[in-house]
Order: structure tokens, then C-alpha cells, then sequence
């Protein structure tokens, strides 16, 4: 006679992780920008005139079906010079923020990592350059030699290069006592390679959100400098350069100063979106929160 089968207790089911959903401001911030660097891109293949082209009849049109968003005092399209301007705007936030994180970073992790007088040195010297103010010290840089749309970025990225050297210290003091950084150092490994190979991969993700902040800043500081005329110069144009010629304009001729004021905050908004949503997706405080 054959044994009864044992009772079995069901196996529970195995419960799924549910899907990380990627932060709504990640996505909307990053549709944003990918809409706008890609009009900004083809703008020479999709602009209806050429930025430059002058038809005095046509001057201050208001929008038509033939100029979208009207003309400007010497008849050029104001579309036109809105895509146009756009590729200096964007070169102006994205290059001022390469070039502050390529001088920032690098002087954030020495100074976080060695401490004592390298640190002391460092960090007196940001202090110096953080008590000018950011529009003060970015005149103060292209007061020396003529005034060019390089040499704004320049000096974009070099004011906005404290801040990013504190933050990257700060970061680097938290973990240099980590035990990775314990067992690197007993491993026998140089300086070079725990900084760049064991406490920046760490660091960045504090540092990327910074940077996408950053180029918000280079943007809207480099537009302030162009419409002072230290920065683009004409007849090349960007946002910040078209608003400071449309100021004896804005009460017959709005639509000179609006078109590339909305380009400007459009992009504002969308790169913020994309700071915030990085700094959701990147802070495991945020993404545990999420979880539960």
C-alpha cells in the first residue's frame, strides 16, 4: 500500500520588486532640453531667413504667418535669430560648465584629500574669488583686453569655479575615511588613483546635479554680460545680446524682446527640471522614500 502523500504548505509567491520609475522633473526637464538643443542643432536647415539678412520695409512686423515671431528694428526675422543665438547661449552654459568642473573638481578632491596646508591654501584662495560678486568678477576678467564672446566663457566658468570646488571638498571629506579608502591606502595605491578611481566615482553624483544647475547659471549670467556688451558681439547674436537691443523696443515692439526672453526661460526651466529630477534619482535618501 503506498504511503500518503504529505501535506505540502503552498510555496507563497515570490514578490516582484516593483520597477524604478524614473522622477517625473527628469523627464520633463530632459524632453525639454532635447527638444531645444535639437531645434537649436538644425537651426541653419529649419530657420526661415538667414539670421543676418536686413529688409528695412520689413522692419518691426508684428507675428505673421511670414515671420513668426515678427521682425526686429533692421527687418531680420526674429525666429531666426532666436535658433540662431541659441547654439552661443547653450556654448556659453555648457562650455562655462565644462570648463568650471574641469578646473573645480580636480582642486576639490586635492584639497578634501591632502587637508592640512594644501587645503588651508585652496580654499583661502576660493574665498578671495567668492567674495566678488558673480557679475562683478565676470566684468572684472573681460575688462582685461577686448570684450569677446571666448573670453565670456571664460569668465563664466572661472567665477562659477569656487562653488564647485567646496562642494567636491565637502563631498571628499565624507568619504576619505571610508574603509574603500582604508583598504586603498593599505593596498599601497598612489593619491592619483584613489582620487580618481575610488573617490570621484563616488562623488559625481552630487557633482552631476551641481553641474546641471551650473549650466543654468553660465546661461543666465553670460545673457546678463552680453546685455551689459561684454560678451557676443554683433552681428553675431545670442539671447542675451538680442534683449539688450530690444530695450528702446519694448513698448512698440514687444515681440523683439519676448521671443528670445521665452527661449531663455523655456531653457531655464527645463534644465532646473533636470537638476531636480537627478537629485531625486542619484540621492538614496530620495530613492528609498520612493521604495517604501
Amino acid at each position: 500500500m503506498a504511503a500518503p502523500a504529505l501535506d505540502r504548505a503552498p510555496a507563497a509567491p515570490r514578490r516582484r520588486r516593483p520597477a524604478r520609475r524614473l522622477p517625473a522633473a527628469l523627464l520633463w526637464g530632459g524632453a525639454i532640453i532635447a527638444a531645444v538643443v535639437i531645434l537649436i542643432a538644425l537651426a541653419p536647415a529649419i530657420a526661415p531667413y538667414p539670421y543676418d539678412e536686413m529688409n528695412i520695409l520689413a522692419r518691426l512686423q508684428p507675428p505673421s504667418a511670414a515671420h513668426w515671431f515678427g521682425t526686429d528694428e533692421f527687418g531680420r526675422d526674429v525666429l531666426s535669430r532666436v535658433l540662431i543665438g541659441g547654439r552661443l547661449s547653450l556654448i556659453m552654459g555648457f562650455g562655462a560648465t565644462a570648463l568650471c568642473l574641469a578646473l573645480g573638481v580636480p582642486l576639490g578632491l586635492l584639497a578634501g584629500y591632502r587637508r592640512g596646508r594644501v587645503d588651508e591654501a585652496i580654499m583661502r584662495v576660493m574665498d578671495v574669488i567668492m567674495s566678488f560678486p558673480p557679475i562683478l568678477l565676470g566684468l572684472l576678467v573681460l575688462a582685461v583686453g577686448t570684450p569677446s564672446f571666448w573670453k565670456a566663457v571664460l569668465a563664466v566658468g572661472l567665477v562659477y569655479v569656487p562653488s564647485m570646488v567646496r562642494l567636491t571638498r565637502s563631498v571628499t571629506l565624507n568619504l576619505v575615511s571610508e574603509e574603500f579608502i582604508v583598504a586603498a591606502h593599505a593596498r599601497g595605491e598612489g593619491a592619483a588613483y584613489i582620487l580618481f578611481s575610488e573617490i570621484l566615482p563616488n562623488a559625481w553624483p552630487p557633482i552631476a546635479v551641481e553641474a546641471s544647475l551650473k549650466v543654468t547659471f553660465a546661461i543666465l549670467l553670460g545673457a546678463s554680460l552680453s546685455f551689459l556688451g561684454m560678451g557676443a558681439q554683433p552681428p553675431s547674436s545670442d539671447w542675451g545680446l538680442m534683449i539688450s537691443g530690444a530695450r528702446p523696443l519694448v513698448n512698440s515692439a514687444p515681440w523683439v524682446a519676448l521671443a528670445p526672453g521665452l527661449a531663455m526661460c523655456l531653457t531655464v526651466i527645463g534644465i532646473n527640471l533636470l537638476g531636480d529630477g537627478l537629485r531625486e534619482a542619484l540621492d538614496p535618501r530620495m530613492v528609498r522614500a520612493h521604495r517604501q
